[in-house]
């Protein structure tokens, strides 16, 4: 019996002993593998991930609208690169089947530099690589530890390597900060990266956002600050991690997103289900963009709101507000807004600029007399707030814009604008019919998503020419105005569905409906 207890012990320890063995080099070779992840995430506020196979490029051949995305530039340099580095036998063969990240990042001026990174196979050897570049369709340029590649069509990219580790780009700039980093102090990014691709295996590619990242990338594209509608961007502490799905009509993406910062608005919505949303029936035709709210259980809701301001250190004005005008015209706002407000509201921007925010009621007619007193008569069916921040008192960030606004009610939504004469013209639009459901463009793009979320971000391209002319640097408007460029693209949509503290995601970018051509029914064949 003793020498059994003894042989037990001695495999117990063994397996030990193994299991440590093993998951110490499994370690390591993660560690390892995740060098080019690293290089990428810590400096790139979007990243695009693949395999380096055969197949990827085969399917995405047939996908042309990421061409006018990057623009003809970009689209001309990663073209470059395929057909004279990444096709070359020993390139392709040292990193077959590895994981390709394409990163993007803020450059100098106007500039948008791009950072491609990857590994070399465990036992191809780096160097070895290099000098098999030399042909008729590379020129190699070594300055200094890094190297210039010039290609038969005039581009060029530097390249840099670092044990296993190559980096490509098209500044030197990037690439010699790349091999000059030691200690990453902040990993976060790459962290969240790599967590969430163990559930991406399957899909063709990989889109990473790092939204702490959106201003640094802006900075290069603007003209503007990241204020008013582009707030959005501005010190969002958000990652997100979304999966590529193939169609030649349309460019879409699934997956999550992940809001860091307890203090974000958005935040506020990360466990409120889906609803179904009916709200932009009331948008005008020539509605710009809109950024649409869902709440299912106001009074939660509410709670949590609460808790919003005094993170925001403002809830002591908020609640001084209300009592003030509670005590002032008495009355009680909250059992106005909380009672009779029904489960979304909307901000948007016309194409002239013009901006809106939009609440839906169960009982319009009910809320307009209970406001009596508390507003005063500027015109026919349209009216001012004597008092400020009653919309942002209920309701938050959105509506911080409307400080004392003009509103009008109408068919159960009070909709409210900064001018008298913006509501004149959405009543008039509104009145005559002339609203964005009817475009067909945006019937076909509600049917490429679900009718349902908790936030929904949109775009409309066409609405939009005049303001970004003001908010685009000129070499962006032109690539947003070219035919090779956004022109393409009908509208932008970012969906939003709050799921136990993060949210589900649909990203889509809407090409164009193709109208097809109108036949003469009267006609007959010779």
């Amino acid at each position: 019996m003793k020498r059994i207890y003894i042989t037990l012990g001695v495999l117990l320890l063994g397996m030990i002993a193994m299991a440590y063995l093993y998951f110490s080099n499994l370690n390591t070779e993660t560690n390892a593998n995740d060098l080019s992840l690293n290089a990428v995430a810590s400096n790139s506020g979007i990243v695009f991930s693949f395999e380096n196979d055969k197949s990827f490029y085969e399917i995405l051949s047939g996908q042309e609208l990421f061409q006018h995305i990057l623009g003809k530039s970009k689209a001309k340099s990663f073209k470059s690169l395929k057909e004279n580095l990444l096709s070359q036998h020993e390139v392709n063969t040292s990193i077959d089947g590895q994981k390709v990240y394409v990163g993007l990042l803020g450059g100098e001026g106007d500039q948008v530099d791009y950072l491609i990174s990857a590994q070399f196979k465990l036992g191809n050897d780096p160097q070895k690589t290099v000098n098999s570049l030399n042909s008729q369709k590379v020129k190699v340029n070594k300055i200094g530890e890094i190297y210039q590649l010039t290609f038969t069509d005039s581009t060029s990219c530097y390249v840099g390597i670092k044990d296993v580790l190559v980096v490509i780009s098209n500044t030197p700039k990037v690439v010699q900060h790349i091999l000059k980093e030691q200690n990453l102090t902040d990993l976060s990014f790459a962290n969240y990266i790599k967590s969430n691709s163990r559930f991406n295996k399957n899909t063709l590619a990989n889109l990473y956002i790092n939204f702490n990242k959106a201003p640094n990338l802006l900075k290069s594209i603007l003209n503007s600050n990241l204020n008013g509608e582009l707030s959005i961007f501005n010190k969002q502490n958000s990652f997100a991690a979304l999966s590529y799905n193939f169609s030649k009509e349309n460019l879409l993406f699934n997956g999550n997103t992940d809001v860091n910062d307890l203090t974000s608005y958005y935040k506020l919505f990360t466990t409120v289900p889906e609803q179904k949303i009916v709200i932009d029936n009331i948008l005008p035709h020539k509605t710009a963009n809109y950024t649409i709210y869902t709440i299912n259980d106001y009074k939660s809701w509410f709670e949590a709101l609460t808790t919003w301001f005094e993170k925001q250190k403002n809830s002591e004005n908020v609640l001084k507000n209300i009592t003030s005008i509670n005590q002032k015209y008495r009355l009680d706002l909250n059992q106005i807004f909380p009672k009779y407000f029904k489960n979304q509201f909307v901000t948007f921007q016309l194409s002239s600029g013009e901006k809106f925010g939009a609440i839906a009621l169960v009982n319009g007619e009910k809320v307009n007399q209970l406001l009596l007193d508390l507003s005063a008569d500027y015109a026919p069916d349209i009216k001012i707030f004597k008092e400020a921040n009653i919309a942002y008192s209920f309701f938050g960030e959105p509506f911080k814009k409307f400080e004392r606004p003009f509103y009008t009610i109408i068919d159960n939504y009070m909709v409210l604008a900064n001018n008298a004469s913006s509501i004149q013209v959405f009543l008039s639009r509104y009145r005559n019919n002339e609203l964005l459901i009817q475009d067909e463009d945006y019937a076909s793009f509600r049917d490429q998503l679900s009718s349902s979320a908790t936030i929904s971000f949109y775009i409309n391209n066409k609405n939009s020419t005049d303001i970004f002319g003001r908010n685009l640097k000129p070499p962006y408007y032109k690539q947003y105005q070219s035919k090779t460029g956004f022109k393409e693209f009908d509208a932008f949509c970012y969906q939003l569905s709050g799921d136990n503290g993060k949210f589900l995601s649909n990203l889509l970018l809407h090409t164009k409906t193709e109208k097809p051509l109108e036949t003469d029914s009267l006609q007959t064949n010779p």
